[in-house]
């Protein structure tokens, strides 16, 4: 805390004793200084000695691999260079906790993924605390250990990547993730105990392997991945004992992506289905065709 109250206490740290490092949107380095300087500005406020701030400027530079750059200004660097120099000042001052602000946002896209990865590297090494703010889901995949989905002016969810991606726990972070959802209300438990049959709302039977029978007559909200549905054009039979589950639809979007082919299929409501180009040639399907899609109870998120 920084600014508030603790306890009893009210606590009101001035700002240039907050030891909290800050990596804009915009990387706002000092054009009329040179990068070395940028880099020492922070270390001069700790009234450390020339050859302490020497020492730890050329520390930085070579943290970043940007040596050969320290007697350069910001205007000879390239975007990603500038946001790397913008870090190293940060980091300088060894900060307890550190905020970057969309860092990436400026950094041009065939470069971007790999900043990313050596963002983390870094992050890594130095073993800081740091708050990485972005709109771009890739960029929290990548590099967060724990995400906090913010919707309607407070958090909600929190959790590492498999709870936040495969088990939303709202319709917000399941329409922010780009996740399936599906309404219905939990019927009965079946196949021994181990599965839930849901009735949604389009009357289609889903079988969940969720086992909570506090669900049991309840109205529930299902999420599926994309990237967990399968499609044939034959109806698949004798799928795990017949648990899995298959339904029929119309194909009615294809999006080609880079690696991906991402499919919409009407099944009395839009699904959205993830898979590879090679696949989708293979099937020989097209808007308008009939096809099946089945996908596995296990991969089924339930909340009520």
């Amino acid at each position: 805390m920084v600014n508030g109250v603790n306890g009893q206490k009210k606590v009101n740290i001035k700002p240039f004793e907050r030891n909290i490092g800050y990596v804009f949107q915009n990387n706002s380095l000092f054009p009329h200084m040179k990068i070395q300087d940028n880099i020492a500005y922070g270390l001069k406020t700790l009234q450390l000695s020339k050859t302490e701030i020497k020492q730890k400027t050329n520390t930085m530079l070579e943290f970043v691999d940007l040596t050969e750059y320290a007697e350069a200004y910001p205007n000879q660097l390239s975007i990603g260079q500038q946001q790397r120099i913008a870090l190293a000042r940060s980091l300088a001052t060894e900060p307890q906790v550190i905020l970057l602000d969309e860092p990436v946002s400026a950094v041009d896209p065939q470069l971007k993924e790999t900043f990313q990865i050596e963002l983390k590297k870094y992050l890594q090494t130095i073993k800081t605390t740091t708050i990485y703010v972005t709109h771009n889901l890739n960029e929290a995949y990548i590099i967060a250990d724990k995400i906090a989905i913010l919707g309607k002016g407070h958090i909600e969810q929190i959790g590492n990547r498999e709870e936040i991606f495969n088990k939303p726990q709202s319709e917000y972070v399941a329409k922010f993730t780009g996740t399936n959802i599906l309404k219905g209300k939990a019927t009965k438990q079946q196949h021994n105990n181990n599965h839930i049959q849901i009735e949604t709302n389009n009357n289609t039977q889903l079988i969940t392997t969720c086992t909570n029978t506090e669900l049991i007559g309840k109205n529930v909200t299902i999420t599926i991945n994309p990237e967990d549905i399968t499609l044939t054009t034959k109806k698949p039979t004798n799928t795990n004992n017949n648990t899995t589950n298959t339904l029929q639809g119309t194909i009615t979007e294809i999006i080609q992506m880079r690696t991906t082919t991402q499919i919409t299929i009407d099944i009395g409501i839009p699904i959205k289905a993830k898979i590879t180009p090679n696949t989708i040639k293979k099937l020989g399907t097209t808007v308008g065709d009939k096809v099946y899609i089945t996908f596995n109870p296990s991969t089924l998120n339930v909340f009520s």
